[in-house]
């Protein structure tokens, strides 16, 4: 529901009463009289108050959008509750991937102070304030797009590229003999000694 849908009246003793002008009648009645049950079954497979709002949020959006749809099937209320089980699960697949990919890191993060390398590249990735750290690990030691990567640091794709710029020059600064021994990057030069065949 968004805020073009909703309306202010004032009633017979001057306080603002809200409605939603363009959402039918028949809707909601469904969502007010469910609206205890949705939250409380979100709130038991998620856990957490806040992702059961979004959840419930989201699922009567979905609802909404296929109302006329919903409005002909022999058991509406069935396909109602459907598709907020659906929406729920989403909801919790998509907070266990992400703290898979949380833990993944945290476990490649503490490996590496465990790791001793002649340049201190280990050191210095490990050093990397915690956004560079995520991003420059997952685009370039596990190959992340910057789309999967955007959507698990909840950034845009470019805000992602921006912390593997940054990332990247941190490193180039923590571990100058990378660049004497395989060139710069930047400009493609390599050192004498790695240019004899």
């Amino acid at each position: 529901m968004n805020d073009n849908e909703y309306l202010e009246h004032t009633s017979g003793s001057g306080d603002p009463i809200g409605v939603y002008t363009r959402l039918p009648l028949s809707y909601q009645a469904l969502y007010l009289a469910d609206q205890t049950a949705f939250h409380d079954y979100a709130f038991v497979v998620l856990d957490d108050d806040e992702a059961a709002e979004e959840a419930v949020h989201t699922a009567m959006l979905r609802v909404r959008d296929n109302w006329d749809e919903l409005l002909v099937e022999s058991n509406m209320q069935q396909q109602v509750w459907a598709i907020m089980r659906q929406t729920v699960e989403e909801y919790r697949q998509d907070r266990e991937d992400r703290a898979a990919i949380a833990q993944g890191l945290d476990d490649y993060r503490q490996g590496l102070h465990r790791l001793n390398s002649e340049q201190g590249v280990f050191e210095a990735l490990a050093a990397l304030p915690p956004q560079q750290f995520d991003a420059v690990v997952l685009r370039y030691i596990l190959h992340y797009k910057p789309q999967r990567i955007a959507w698990y640091m909840g950034i845009s794709e470019q805000t992602v590229a921006y912390h593997c710029r940054q990332g990247k020059q941190r490193l180039e600064q923590a571990v100058p003999t990378l660049l004497k021994k395989n060139g710069d990057p930047r400009t493609g030069d390599r050192s004498e000694t790695d240019t004899k065949d």
